[in-house]
């Protein structure tokens, strides 16, 4: 019965270590623009083995494992020989963008280099035609906006001048309506006056006709 126990613990262990840790049969790389240390163990805290790794190194892959710290970690073999341990995050399955690029013929180089200028040709080239839109549509309201003006202007101005001949054609016809009264006035004085002077005149020809009929009578 102490045998069964011992093997099935032996299995169970050996169960657990297949599922913490597997081996892999690859090469990775070191992710761009980063530096990274190798350490003795898969602690942030173990004993770094080799220092400054660049971006791009060809690293052969042992293992891989969860660390202390519950991250990914991956067992690597350097180019030098070294072996230990590296963050997995810090590892790529496909070489740099600087060796892909360093890898690039001069053509390809070339023709990579235009293909990122004519990207960017094209994005000004949309750019300016926007401008260009927005341009065009500010104009055709500053040009409304004008147009508006102008037309107000030029319905002030008629109206302008619609008022002074108004005002001028007021003033004529008050100009002669005060002729008119003068002329009025005057004509109702000479009528007054000839009135007088015909009832003058009729009182000395009645008088005159009275003193001719005195003296018949006396004769």
């Amino acid at each position: 019965m102490k045998k069964i126990t011992h093997v099935g613990c032996g299995l169970f262990l050996c169960f657990g270590s297949l599922l913490s840790t597997h081996t892999i049969a690859a090469d990775k790389f070191v992710s761009d623009v980063i530096y990274i240390v190798v350490r003795s163990d898969k602690n942030p805290q173990a004993q770094i083995v080799q220092k400054s790794l660049v971006s791009g190194t060809r690293l052969s892959v042992i293992e891989e494992a969860l660390g202390t710290d519950n991250s990914p970690w991956t067992k690597v073999k350097t180019p030098e020989g070294t072996e230990g341990w590296v963050r997995s995050q810090n590892l790529s399955d496909k070489p740099t963008a600087a060796m892909q690029l360093a890898k690039l013929t001069s053509d390809d180089r070339d023709k990579a280099a235009l293909q990122l200028e004519k990207e960017n040709l094209q994005q000004q080239l949309t750019t300016l035609q926007e401008e260009h839109q927005q341009f065009l549509s500010d104009t055709e309201d500053m040009r409304q906006a004008a147009t508006s003006a102008t037309t107000l202007e030029e319905d002030h101005q008629r109206v302008l001048r619609d008022n002074q001949i108004l005002q001028t054609q007021a003033d004529a016809l008050k100009a002669e309506n005060d002729q008119l009264r003068d002329t009025d006035r005057f004509n109702h004085w000479l009528y007054g006056g000839a009135l007088v002077l015909g009832g003058i005149i009729l009182s000395f020809m009645l008088q005159g006709i009275g003193r001719s009929k005195r003296k018949s009578e006396w004769r």
